[in-house]
């Protein structure tokens, strides 16, 4: 496994993190049962990952963590947890128009209590990271001022080491803008970034960013619904070439990402993993898998031969003027 340095937490954590949340949810969403999934992520150990990102509105995946993690030496991974600070618990947040109170947040004793809760289910003193979850540019600074006295209360009680927020990857916030506010600000030690082969915007915004201001970052959505399944890559292509988007001679008809394939490139995924982890800014990558197959093909992706600098360059002056979040 590669380390690199979680910006400036200086925690070393492996190119390639957990996720629990996306369409698995730990094995939630695609079938896998507990023992299995807990075979995976034992399994993800051993391989050194050592990163695990989860939330609190992630179904039963930090119960499953807890229990799957009982026995394991606390010092040998980084967990990192999340708060949604918005009514009805929707990333993003509901519209205050939707909100009988007129206000979109929670009461910040909330989090105090999801908090408490979190722990109480992963079966720890302490989380690595509390991360607000899927905040968007309009609202940050009414979710800065709500929440951070709170937040800064448990880093001084123990109850979390370091604090992160995490954007939203939908047409909320396509330009990025919400990570360049808050890596200004100096609060954050970590941030969440949706990126991808896709989705090359961020390297202009939040990543550069979080490069500037030292703030860690893990990146969502490398490999998603769209990247992960070739008929809906073709699809996406042609209404891309169809609304004019990006060229008609950008990429082939037919198997649009198939010259990705090539020089130790296993598969469009393993590109995309790739592609992903390559930017100096990012930290970790994040996978969803709960199957030993599908982790263990990610992990050779993220620590096998890199994409060449050609190919990524392809991609980025492709997607680049389409500015907007694509492979979700």
């Amino acid at each position: 496994m590669q380390y690199r340095r979680f910006g400036r937490t200086n925690l070393q954590v492996s190119v390639m993190g957990i996720g629990t949340g996306g369409p698995s949810r730990f094995g939630q969403g695609s079938g896998v049962d507990e023992p299995d999934a807990a075979r995976t992520l034992r399994r993800a150990l051993e391989l050194g990952i050592n990163l695990i990102d989860t939330a609190a509105n992630y179904r039963g995946s930090e119960d499953r963590l807890g229990r799957s993690l009982k026995g394991v030496p606390r010092d040998s991974y980084v967990m990192c947890t999340k708060f949604s600070p918005f009514r009805g618990g929707e990333i993003g947040g509901p519209e205050a128009s939707a909100v009988d109170s007129g206000d979109p947040l929670k009461p910040e004793a909330e989090l105090r209590t999801s908090l408490e809760e979190s722990l109480q289910r992963l079966q720890l003193d302490h989380v690595d990271v509390l991360q607000l979850h899927g905040v968007t540019p309009d609202r940050y600074e009414a979710v800065r001022d709500r929440f951070v006295p709170t937040m800064r209360q448990a880093q001084a009680e123990g109850k979390c080491r370091f604090l992160g927020i995490t954007e939203t990857f939908g047409n909320r916030d396509d330009k990025h803008q919400m990570v360049p506010k808050a890596c200004a600000d100096g609060i954050w030690d970590t941030t969440m970034v949706g990126y991808n082969m896709l989705t090359p915007l961020p390297e202009q915004t939040a990543l550069a960013a979080a490069k500037q201001h030292d703030v860690g970052v893990l990146v969502m959505c490398a490999v998603r619904r769209a990247i992960a399944n070739p008929q809906k890559l073709h699809e996406l292509v042609a209404e891309l070439k169809a609304n004019g988007e990006i060229p008609a001679d950008a990429l082939p008809d037919d198997g649009p990402f198939d010259w990705l394939v090539r020089d130790g490139v296993e598969s469009v995924a393993a590109a995309a993993y790739k592609f992903a982890a390559s930017h100096p800014a990012v930290s970790c990558v994040l996978t969803g898998t709960a199957t030993l197959e599908h982790l263990e093909e990610n992990v050779r992706a993220i620590l096998g031969p890199p994409l060449s600098a050609a190919d990524r360059q392809r991609l980025v002056e492709t997607f680049l003027p389409v500015g907007r979040n694509l492979g979700n």
